[in-house]
């Protein structure tokens, strides 16, 4: 029994005490100070990718999101580029662009859907600007965002960036409360990781690249947002987060919904950070080691721990069950905190998706094409977008 106590407490100390030490070393990161420079007089043509598939609900506020943007329309090119909807979304792009002539919107069609990423990489032929923005059709830009983010890639030494996610249905359920807390602790990994060198925890809603970096939109990992901008970084300049950059969306308020976001999510990352494995072996990573070697234990070792952890806890119960309890009990005091509960069941929920993600790594399994959850699409209205005048 005192053996399984002492593996029981190293897989403890593991599994809780290497993502601590990263959180507290990326939180003292953060506050360092900027190692780019931003140039506000920095107005470069710009390309801005939204793949659709079936977004008759929200296309039209996605469209009069980017006509209000604060950017010389002459400089603007937007495409829209369709996997096959059956909604009526091209027509509705359509009637669009006959009412506003006089900014550039360019309509593209798939014959075949073969995920976001090939629609993205199939748009790119198309685009004529030396910044290429990928803003998801859910996802709503502030007026004035170009102009707050897009000065930071006047470094000659940052190749993309990526902006904050902030939801436009916070409190509507205990699913977004806890998310919300779960996307404030990725903004700290984010931004401390970018005052190291680089982040590649990119988003969909708002992520924008230097067209000479980006060849394509990776496709071998599903990722279009992560995987790029590891390739990115692969090409020796830098990813980074711009915090004051935030995009709104809609997020599900029913741990269905969640789920359905998270697993894909989770199965795209853990190849990411597969490739990255890959690529320290063999002495070809560029992103540093500081950054890639927590990340790389957060999503490919730490979901293993956690299997033995519960293995080995269920043991301990069975051998000696008051004792066990009243240990457990003590142990999960501070989940009286409605914060750290939150992160905690976050993170133990986190956990049994990424083992879900690791076995279908295993088993070959790859999610390549993409949808907004129905849900999401039901719950955005016109006076949520205009409440925020993001319309």
């Amino acid at each position: 029994m005192n053996l399984v106590y002492v593996i029981w407490l190293l897989l403890c100390t593991l599994f809780l005490g290497v993502p601590s030490i990263q959180f507290i070393y990326l939180q003292l990161a953060r506050r360092k100070p900027e190692k780019f420079s931003s140039d506000e007089n920095y107005f470069p043509s710009i390309t801005i990718l939204v793949p659709t598939y079936n977004e008759a609900n929200v296309i039209e506020y996605k469209l009069e999101n980017l006509y209000e943007l604060k950017y010389p329309r002459t400089l603007i090119q937007i495409i829209v580029v369709d996997s096959g909807s059956t909604d009526g979304t091209l027509n509705k792009v359509s009637k669009f662009t006959k009412n506003h002539p006089d900014i550039c919107v360019k309509i593209l069609k798939e014959e075949k859907r073969g995920g976001k990423s090939k629609a993205l990489n199939f748009a790119l032929k198309y685009a004529t600007g030396d910044v290429i923005i990928v803003s998801d059709a859910d996802s709503f830009l502030p007026s004035d965002m170009l102009l707050e983010s897009l000065p930071k890639l006047n470094d000659p030494f940052v190749g993309a960036i990526s902006g904050r996610e902030v939801f436009l249905n916070l409190n509507s359920s205990w699913v977004t409360v806890s998310e919300e807390h779960y996307l404030k602790f990725m903004d700290v990994i984010k931004e401390g990781e970018s005052k190291i060198h680089s982040t590649i925890f990119f988003e969909g809603g708002f992520s924008a690249y230097k067209r000479k970096y980006l060849d394509s939109f990776d496709d071998k990992t599903g990722s279009d947002d992560c995987g790029t901008a590891l390739d990115i970084v692969q090409k020796g300049v830098r990813t980074i987060f711009v915090p004051e950059a935030e995009f709104y969306t809609i997020f599900p308020t029913t741990l269905r919904g969640k789920l359905a976001i998270k697993i894909r999510r989770s199965n795209q990352l853990v190849r990411v950070w597969m490739k990255c494995l890959r690529l320290m072996l063999s002495r070809k990573l560029l992103l540093p080691k500081r950054i890639a070697v927590f990340e790389i234990f957060s999503f490919l070792v730490n979901p293993l721990i956690f299997a033995l952890l519960l293995f080995t806890t269920v043991i301990l119960v069975l051998q000696c069950l008051l004792l066990s309890i009243i240990f457990l009990l003590i142990l999960l005091s501070p989940l009286l905190i409605s914060r750290i509960r939150f992160l905690f069941l976050n993170g133990i929920q986190s956990y049994f998706i990424l083992l879900t993600a690791l076995l279908a790594l295993a088993f070959g399994k790859k999610f390549t094409v993409w949808e907004i959850p129905v849900e999401r699409k039901r719950l955005l209205t016109r006076e949520m977008l205009e409440n925020k005048d993001l319309i």
